[in-house]
């Protein structure tokens, strides 16, 4: 577009010497002397070739856009204006300080003095038997949380150490301490 409109301009110079020049063409028979309509023509033709030759120069070249400083100042902006609508120059209310009563201390509960202890490098599967998934081996003499009791007999269900999540161990695979109570345990089916 501003090509064109470049041309158009440089078309009109054209046109507008051309017809200066016929002017003077006229009037220097008629009214000036030849030396000084030489003087005139040589103007009017330098000012003609100036004119033209600031029609046709490449156009100026914008400078370049910091896009990443552009994008910083952006954001800039919009954090600062998230933190000023953030605060608030309201002070908070006034609240009435509690007074301090004395809290009555739980007595620690009697833990389980021993957990169940795997017995050699055992595998845990995610149900009573090997034709479940093998969930991961556990190591030799590795203490474990008791879940529950396997429907399955010769099952415990254990909290697996490595995963956190359950799966069933062989009877022979795990140690259970004379003072566990087994009886609070919930019967776990697969």
């Amino acid at each position: 577009m501003v090509k064109m409109v470049r041309q158009e301009i440089g078309v009109v110079i054209i046109c507008f010497v051309a017809a200066i020049q016929d002017l003077l063409n006229n009037l220097e028979d008629k009214i000036m002397s030849v030396k000084h309509m030489r003087a005139v023509k040589t103007v009017v033709g330098s000012l003609s070739m100036l004119l033209l030759l600031a029609a046709c120069a490449p156009e100026a070249i914008p400078p370049p856009v910091d896009t990443v400083g552009t994008v910083a100042a952006q954001l800039a902006s919009v954090m600062l204006t998230q933190t000023v609508a953030a605060y608030s120059p309201t002070p908070p209310p006034a609240t009435s300080t509690p007074m301090v009563t004395e809290t009555p201390t739980p007595e620690p509960t009697p833990e389980v003095t021993k957990r169940p202890e795997v017995t050699g490098y055992s595998p845990c599967y995610a149900g009573p038997g090997p034709s479940y998934p093998l969930i991961s081996n556990i190591s030799d003499t590795k203490k474990v949380e008791l879940i529950g009791i396997g429907s399955v007999s010769g099952w415990y269900v254990i909290k697996n150490p490595y995963f956190n999540s359950p799966c069933w161990i062989e009877a022979e695979d795990l140690k259970i301490f004379s003072d566990m109570d087994l009886s609070v345990y919930p019967t776990v089916t697969p």
